[in-house]
């Protein structure tokens, strides 16, 4: 009797597993950086340097270990075109080779920098990055193609990105709209998201539209002040319009300093991921692995780095991610209250 009861819930136990097995669902992993500015000093330490995947050294196998990896380039990938009459207009035209061996699979294009050299370079760099199998998304040779998803397939699950960009105007000595890069019917530039109804309606109509070519949704949202640690009112506005529409998850870029993740609905907003490869001042950020299935987000987790010299991005210590991770913590506490 002892052996048929012990044989009985043996094979309970399996039938268990094999139902929970038929459960589960497939998941797919993605990384999430902050933004990439590969000229400057990273252009001349990899030429200094004889080594053309320079930026990426200490962090591809981070980069490499995700289903998908996703990034917003803040400089023009081209030598064509003519720099913008503004401060700083950032182009990184030798850097195809170490973002496709870094492993990015998607770019947002959506932000203030895209067409620093005008319409030539954009369509340019959107050609080279296609090329080598990049998808790009946020901006194009039209807004319908600014607007339209990029839709990979990973583990059985379908992910469209969308990107949009409202950033405040450049400031001195020139003052440039960064507005008017816009992309029209006709005309090259940006998806831009303007900060009412309008825009609102946009980014949710193209979600909406989205949800009908994948299963989850992300919108990678170019927006807020620059250094400051706290998500403004376009940023919220934009984010909540994406939400409220059915997206998964918003991840924001810009203000080169990470904000904090606030949990909304189903999914999460991540307002700013601060810096990745980029010569500034901002020594210290983190990517963003986030695991997804078919209904949504199931988990997301901070991966702090500390960004060397010439802008060279590494892991954090573990002193160091201690101090990342704690500030990061007070940030979102403060969005989830």
């Amino acid at each position: 009797m002892r052996r048929l009861v012990l044989t009985c819930c043996a094979l309970w136990l399996a039938l268990l597993s094999a139902v929970e097995r038929t459960q589960a669902q497939p998941s797919v992993t993605l990384l999430f950086t902050g933004d990439l500015m590969l000229g400057r000093s990273l252009e001349e330490a990899a030429r200094a340097n004889a080594d053309p995947l320079f930026a990426f050294r200490r962090v591809a196998t981070l980069l490499q270990s995700a289903d998908l990896t996703v990034g917003n380039l803040e400089c023009v990938l081209s030598d064509r075109g003519i720099p913008a009459r503004k401060r700083y207009p950032l182009r990184c035209a030798q850097a195809l080779d170490a973002l496709s061996w870094a492993g990015f699979d998607v770019l947002s294009l959506a932000n203030n920098h895209a067409m620093d050299f005008g319409a030539e370079a954009l369509l340019d760099m959107i050609a080279r990055l296609r090329g080598v199998g990049i998808a790009t998304v946020g901006a194009g040779e039209t807004l319908r193609a600014a607007r339209t998803p990029a839709v990979l397939l990973r583990n059985g699950v379908r992910i469209a990105f969308l990107g949009y960009v409202n950033v405040p105007q450049d400031g001195p000595p020139f003052f440039f709209r960064n507005d008017l890069t816009a992309a029209t019917a006709t005309q090259p530039g940006v998806a831009w998201a303007s900060a009412d109804a309008d825009g609102v309606a946009m980014i949710q109509a193209d979600v909406r539209a989205a949800q009908a070519l994948a299963d989850v949704v992300i919108v990678l949202l170019h927006a807020g002040i620059e250094y400051s640690r706290t998500p403004n009112d376009v940023q919220r506005l934009l984010a909540y319009a994406a939400m409220d529409a059915g997206a998964a998850a918003v991840i924001g870029a810009h203000p080169h300093v990470l904000q904090g993740v606030q949990r909304y609905k189903d999914g999460i907003i991540a307002y700013s991921l601060g810096n990745f490869a980029f010569d500034m001042t901002v020594d210290t950020s983190a990517a963003l692995r986030v695991v997804v299935t078919a209904q949504g987000v199931q988990s997301y987790e901070w991966l702090p780095i500390v960004i060397g010299a010439f802008g060279q991005p590494r892991m954090a210590t573990a002193e160091q991610a201690a101090r990342i991770q704690a500030a990061l913590e007070r940030l979102s506490a403060q969005l989830n209250r």
